[in-house]
């Protein structure tokens, strides 16, 4: 049962000033990418909201993406060393 997106969008409005707001957004973040391909717009702009999500949100958030990023680090390095010595992790993932 699927669901065109003409018959959809009768039902779906949107505030012409939340629509500007949505493409400026979307704006930035692409002049971001274009400049630097690792920017993330919403870690640039996190902390200027955080009035707006909340303190202990924000700093639950950040707690995880810093643990997550560890992790990823520590799994590059485990393939590294596996690849020095001979193993080849990439047929295995």
């Amino acid at each position: 049962d699927d669901v065109a997106d003409k018959d959809v969008m009768p039902f779906f409005t949107l505030p012409a000033e939340y629509a500007f707001v949505a493409r400026a957004l979307s704006q930035m973040d692409g002049v971001g990418k274009n400049l630097d391909p690792d920017f993330d717009f919403i870690s640039a702009s996190a902390p200027y909201l955080v009035e707006i999500k909340g303190a202990k949100s924000y700093l639950r958030d950040e707690a995880l993406k810093f643990i997550r990023g560890w992790q990823d680090a520590g799994v590059a390095w485990q393939k590294r060393l596996l690849k020095k010595s001979g193993f080849d992790a990439s047929r295995y993932t």
